[in-house]
């Protein structure tokens, strides 16, 4: 005597793995979406933290340096000490400045949205889309 499963239950149990599949799936995602919000935020925190200890370690330098180089600019030239100190301050805000645009040209390629996460996101709810039409027919 052969038994045969009743319809029903294999539709609910092709129901059953379909849904075990999207909640295995949806864990997935979501868990590419953690591993890749940490990736974007230790890059961030890795650009931020380097802007702040080159500003950091710039002006401690020319706090260090700025009354030797003017001093010294002083009594190699005729200027007076008044413009020595222009030309230091000049010079130091220069390097500043450019150590300012490579921090923002890092910040700008940072990137918040996790685009690998919605494009897979966008591909299975496609897949899951078109095997549910097929399914219907």
């Amino acid at each position: 005597m052969e038994q045969t499963t009743p319809p029903r239950l294999r539709l609910m149990d092709l129901i059953g793995g379909i849904l075990f599949d999207v909640k295995s799936l949806l864990r997935q995602e979501v868990q590419l979406f953690r591993d890749e919000l940490k990736l974007q935020i230790s890059t961030g925190g890795r650009a931020v933290s380097k802007f702040f200890v080159g500003a950091a370690l710039a002006i401690v330098g020319a706090l260090f340096l700025l009354l030797m180089l003017v001093h010294g600019l002083h009594d190699w030239t005729v200027l007076p000490l008044w413009a020595c100190y222009g030309l230091v301050g000049g010079l130091l805000s220069g390097i500043g400045i450019v150590l300012v645009v490579r921090a923002q040209s890092v910040v700008g390629s940072f990137q918040v949205t996790p685009r690998r996460t919605l494009y897979t996101m966008k591909e299975n709810i496609q897949w899951i889309k078109e095997h549910m039409m097929l399914k219907r027919t």
